[in-house]
C-alpha cells in the first residue's frame, strides 16, 4: 500500500519535533511523563521558583552547625557518596555539623552501597563498605537544616510528599555546575566510568560547601 505523501510517519513528527524543541524541553517532558499528577505539580512549581530566583546554595543555615541531609534516588551512590565526602572534608577542616545524613526517595532501607560507588568513593579517600541505605521519612526532613537533592526528579518527589521542606530544598549540583547545569543525573544504569565521572563532581560540590562554610567560620561572616 502506498503511503499518501501529503501524511506525515510518525517518525517524521519525531524528527519533527526534535528540530522544533529544544533538547532542554524534551528532557523535562520525559521526566514528566514518569511522574505522578501531584509530583508533576510539585515538579512545575519548583521549575517556575527557579526562574523567579534560584536560591543561595550555601544557606546561613548552615553556619551555625546545623544537619544536612543529601536526597537522591535509591541512596546507594550520589547521596551516600555525599555524606562520606562531606564528613571527610569536615574532619579536615576542623568544623562539625550537628549531623551529616542521606536517604532516597526510593530506597530500600537495608541496601549496601554500590560496589561501583564504594570504588569510586575508595579513590576519594571515602569507605562506603559500612553505608547502608534508608528511605526518606518525615524525621529525616524535620531534623534538616538544609536539604541538597542531586536532580530534578528527586526533588519533585521529596516536595510531592513533604510540601514543607521546599524552604530547605537545594541542589548539590549548583556548588559544582557542569554542562547540565546545577543537575547530578543517576549514574546507576551506566557504566563505572559514569559513576567515577559522577562521584567526582560529587566529591567538587561538597569540598565547596565545607570550605566556605569554614571561610565564614574563620572570618566570622555568615552569608545574608
Amino acid at each position: 500500500m502506498q503511503m499518501d505523501p501529503l501524511k506525515p510517519s510518525v517518525l517524521g513528527w519525531k524528527r519533527l519535533a526534535q528540530r522544533l524543541i529544544p533538547a532542554r524541553a524534551r528532557e523535562h517532558l520525559q521526566e514528566l511523563r514518569g511522574l505522578s499528577p501531584v509530583e508533576r505539580r510539585a515538579y512545575l512549581g519548583n521549575m517556575f521558583r527557579r526562574l523567579a530566583g534560584a536560591p543561595k546554595p550555601i544557606p546561613p543555615a548552615l553556619d551555625q552547625g546545623g544537619t544536612v541531609l543529601f536526597v537522591c534516588y535509591g541512596n546507594i551512590i550520589r547521596s551516600a557518596l555525599a555524606a562520606a565526602c562531606t564528613q571527610r572534608y569536615c574532619a579536615e577542616a576542623g568544623i562539625a555539623f550537628a549531623a551529616v545524613r542521606s536517604a532516597g526517595v526510593g530506597a530500600r532501607a537495608g541496601r549496601e552501597a554500590d560496589s561501583r560507588a564504594v570504588a569510586a568513593g575508595r579513590s576519594l579517600g571515602v569507605d562506603l563498605t559500612a553505608h547502608r541505605a534508608q528511605a526518606l521519612t518525615r524525621a529525616l526532613v524535620d531534623e534538616a537544616s538544609v536539604i541538597y537533592v542531586m536532580d530534578r526528579l528527586n526533588e519533585a518527589q521529596l516536595l510531592a510528599r513533604f510540601p514543607d521542606a521546599g524552604p530547605k530544598l537545594h541542589r548539590l549540583g549548583a556548588l559544582a555546575a557542569a554542562v547540565d547545569g546545577d543537575v547530578i543525573a543517576d549514574p546507576y544504569v551506566l557504566d563505572a566510568n559514569a559513576v567515577a565521572a559522577v562521584a567526582v563532581r560529587i566529591d567538587r560540590a561538597v569540598r565547596a560547601l565545607v570550605e566556605e562554610i569554614a571561610r565564614r567560620s574563620r572570618s566570622g561572616i555568615a552569608s545574608a
